[in-house]
């Protein structure tokens, strides 16, 4: 799990806080034997946590202070590039990269199950097709020569970021009056 977790911040492009507490989010959400996550953390940790559930107070003034946290609402996005907007890319430089056509709009990702594949390797794909368009403005032979695919997070906390910028292996042509799609599970990504 520790390898997991050092894949998570490396992939960050803000090495912060936020993208450990949200791998570690996601990992106790789906994990049903928790006893291994537990492991994962320090002793002295969870043994803080017993003495302020049990201590002054008790569980009432602990889960008065747990809900007293702002809830963290993240929403996922992905979004079609016409060129790779280079490795410093921030969601206010994005758009300069992005599709700019009447009928585009990001779309949302909506993930599945967190799944570990044949080479150990955690992540999630997206659970429903994703489409985009159709394309409304210009001429017939318009066409948008879309290379990549961004992947981003906006989040209530003021931690929305860039989180990838993948290059397609075949760059395709988007023209006016066409729809195109990302079938279910065809977009995989690493657990962050």
């Amino acid at each position: 799990m520790g390898d997991d977790v050092t894949r998570a911040v490396t992939a960050s492009t803000d090495y912060g806080n936020a993208t450990v507490i949200n791998y570690l989010h996601n990992l106790w959400s789906v994990k049903k034997e928790r006893g291994p996550f537990m492991a994962m953390l320090p002793k002295a940790f969870l043994q803080e946590l017993v003495t302020l559930v049990t201590g002054n107070g008790g569980l009432s003034a602990f889960t008065s202070e747990v809900a007293a946290l702002p809830t963290r609402s993240v929403t996922r996005y992905v979004h079609l590039l016409t060129r790779d907007p280079g490795r410093d890319v921030t969601l206010s430089t994005l758009a300069q990269s992005e599709v700019a056509a009447d009928g585009y709009l990001p779309q949302l990702l909506n993930l599945g199950g967190i799944v570990v594949d044949e080479q150990g390797r955690t992540g999630v794909s997206n659970a429903t097709e994703i489409q985009f368009g159709p394309v409304t403005s210009g001429s017939v032979e318009t066409v948008v020569s879309v290379t990549h695919v961004a992947l981003t997070l906006k989040a209530t906390d003021a931690q929305s970021r860039v989180v990838s910028v993948i290059e397609l292996a075949e760059p395709f042509g988007l023209r006016v009056g066409e729809s195109v799609s990302i079938k279910a599970s065809a977009l995989t990504c690493g657990v962050m």
